[in-house]
């Protein structure tokens, strides 16, 4: 059975883009702020050098510093420091005395000497001591100007993405938003796109530097002792090896993850809003049975992970300590042969550390990683999607508002046909009304008018112009529609009349507001025109909204009104403002009426009844009455119900 469930399961199990094309889309934003990008890498750059450099000075002081400091060759019963002396200073039974580390000689040495020998050493070791601690302060610095500059890019490149995504969104055909619920559209929009911000603050700064680390790490090491290095790294390509297979394990194990999820909320969201039904049909224990199975395989799926994680961490530590192993093995014997000194095996501790560092933080933020990619996916395919055709734009204005249908069929899903070969004329500035059963195609006929859809057959012309041949934004903005259920936005009355155009002054919107019989309601408000509306106007009646939908329809000189059942659930005395503000209309716009209540549409010029897809019937209410077939069948159920 096809449930909502399976879809979203459906669609977070298809992820087709790799990680590489993610990226090369990504680097579309990227490069428009080469300049933001390279001073993010001098900054990366000059942090990963100082790391590396600390270790290396630690190396030199040790070997050339401290160790220098105790081994001398003789001159003229004088002893010099150096690193390749064969004296070395000895302490015993409380006096000092030089050695030959090769002759086992003895030379005893003067306390004093002693003396300059250490304070000669301290001062060294001072030295490059405030050398370290002037590179821990350029670390901070570079880190900084690093972290700065990535996310300012990473921000600038969001808001692109952002703003290029709704930007598109608004141009893709209608029938996206019809069969996509607006919870997904809004996460794609809002939830991804901050999936993917968080890439860019959280990974992406950290990843770049953890890599540039790794490189850094292996060249230096080389660069210091081959012959060690060669010993250290052996373990080095099965570790990143290791590290790839679990990247590749821990991104099925989370899509599997995401789509349990995704189906729970799914689950919850739908039985929470539908709990009254459930209750009245006595289905609790069926829905404890479906939740417990969706909270079982994100159960299983969350485990997965956690082993997957678990077992990681534990293999890395032990490679930590092998490679540790190996350097103290390796490292004893060459350091016997004279081949690697003390102080380059203290460094290569330090660089095991550091190589091994970033790899921990790498699987740590593979999932935020993977999320990110998921989103990326997501909001990039959604920009791929076609936009709306606008039609030819040879023309902009309707010079003759007249609608003309010509053998149309249309169908919103392939060969399933809601409309079948419908053929009818309407003359400019009549009021013409449409009438039938639910489904029999009614609002698809608006849509058609309003350029939403295109028909697969026939021709449907405004005026003696065709539409397709229209430039169809410019057609909508002269054609007004005024559905059952109008949608006013966040902000004031006079904004949503004259949809926040200021160049509209608010003399010409309470001109309109008055036309429509809209004025005395608003006034009844305390701030009148500038009463605040929420969100789809849920502070507002059903009436309140029609007749403000109403002047916005005057406001900007609409040449066609469409009234899509806009009557159906006010109240009596709203519905009388409404049809006095049409009288005031009709003979100066055409008007196009789809009702409900057949006791509006009385004095329509022409009634078209539509049924099964077809117009069947036509004309006046008496006509139609007389005739007696649909319209009039629908008249008395409706006049016997009431």
């Amino acid at each position: 059975m096809r449930t909502a469930h399976t879809d979203i399961l459906k669609e977070e199990q298809q992820r087709s883009y790799s990680n590489r094309k993610i990226f090369k889309d990504l680097w579309q934003y990227i490069r428009k702020y080469y300049a933001i990008l390279i001073a993010a890498l001098i900054f990366l750059v000059a942090s990963t050098v100082v790391d590396l450099t600390i270790p290396t000075i630690m190396r030199y002081v040790i070997d050339n510093v401290i160790n220098a400091a105790y081994k001398f060759e003789k001159v003229d019963d004088t002893f010099k420091s150096t690193p390749n002396g064969e004296y070395v200073l000895k302490h015993e039974n409380d006096s000092y005395y030089m050695i030959n580390d090769k002759t086992n000689e003895k030379i005893p040495v003067k306390d004093e000497f002693v003396k300059n020998v250490k304070t000669g050493a301290l001062s060294e070791i001072s030295k490059y001591s405030i050398i370290i601690i002037t590179l821990f302060f350029f670390q901070f610095l570079f880190n900084y100007g690093q972290v700065i500059f990535s996310n300012l890019l990473g921000q600038k490149v969001i808001y692109d993405i952002r703003e290029k995504l709704y930007i598109h969104m608004l141009h893709v055909p209608l029938d996206f938003f019809t069969k996509n619920p607006t919870g997904k559209i809004t996460t794609r929009t809002v939830n991804d796109t901050q999936n993917l911000s968080q890439f860019f603050t959280d990974v992406l700064t950290s990843l770049t530097k953890d890599v540039a680390i790794i490189i850094g790490v292996i060249i230096v090491m080389f660069k210091m002792n081959v012959r060690l290095s060669l010993y250290v790294t052996i373990m080095f390509p099965a570790i990143i090896l290791v590290t790839w297979i679990f990247g590749v394990l821990d991104k099925k194990i989370y899509v599997k993850a995401r789509t349990r999820i995704s189906a729970t909320n799914s689950f919850l969201a739908e039985n929470i809003s539908g709990a009254a039904v459930t209750k009245a049909f006595n289905q609790e224990e069926r829905k404890r049975k479906e939740f417990y199975d969706l909270s079982h395989k994100l159960y299983k799926a969350r485990m997965q992970q956690i082993i997957l994680n678990g077992l990681f961490r534990p293999f890395m530590n032990v490679m930590y300590y092998i490679t540790i192993s190996l350097l103290f093995w390796f490292g004893a014997g060459l350091f016997k042969q004279n081949l690697v000194s003390f102080g380059v095996l203290v460094a290569f501790t330090s660089y095991i550390d550091m190589f091994f560092r970033p790899l921990f933080d790498i699987a740590e933020k593979y999932d935020i990683m993977q999320n990110a990619f998921a989103s990326a996916e997501k909001i990039f395919k959604l920009n791929e999607l076609e936009e709306e055709d606008y039609g030819k734009g040879l023309k902009k204005e309707i010079d003759k508002a007249s609608i003309k249908f010509h053998n149309v069929s249309f169908a919103y899903e392939k060969d399933n046909y809601i409309l079948k070969n419908v053929s009818f004329e309407i003359e400019e500035h009549e009021n013409i009304a449409i009438v039938g059963e639910t489904g029999s195609g009614k609002t698809t006929i608006i849509k058609l008018i309003n350029g939403l859809y295109r028909p697969q057959m026939g021709d449907i012309f405004i005026g003696n112009t065709k539409l397709e041949d229209y430039d169809i934004k410019a057609l909508r903005r002269q054609i007004a529609v005024v559905p059952q259920d109008v949608f006013l936005f966040t902000g004031t009355i006079l904004d949503n009349i004259r949809m926040f155009d200021e160049s509209i002054s608010e003399e010409e919107v309470i001109n309109a507001a008055k036309q429509v019989h809209a004025h005395e309601m608003i006034e009844k408000f305390p701030d009148k025109y500038y009463t605040k509306i929420l969100e789809r106007g849920s502070t507002l009646s059903a009436g309140e909204r029609q007749l403000i939908a109403l002047a916005r329809a005057v406001i900007f000189k609409s040449k066609i009104i469409i009234l899509d059942e806009a009557t159906a659930n006010i109240d009596v005395e709203t519905e009388y403002l409404i049809q006095k503000a049409m009288e005031n209309l009709i003979g100066k716009v055409t008007i196009l009426s789809i009702a409900h209540r057949l006791s509006t549409i009385k004095t329509a010029n022409r009634i078209l009844v539509v049924h099964k897809g077809r117009v069947v019937e036509e004309g006046t209410h008496n006509d139609l009455m007389e005739k007696r077939g649909i319209y009039y069948d629908l008249y008395r159920l409706q006049y016997e119900t009431n």
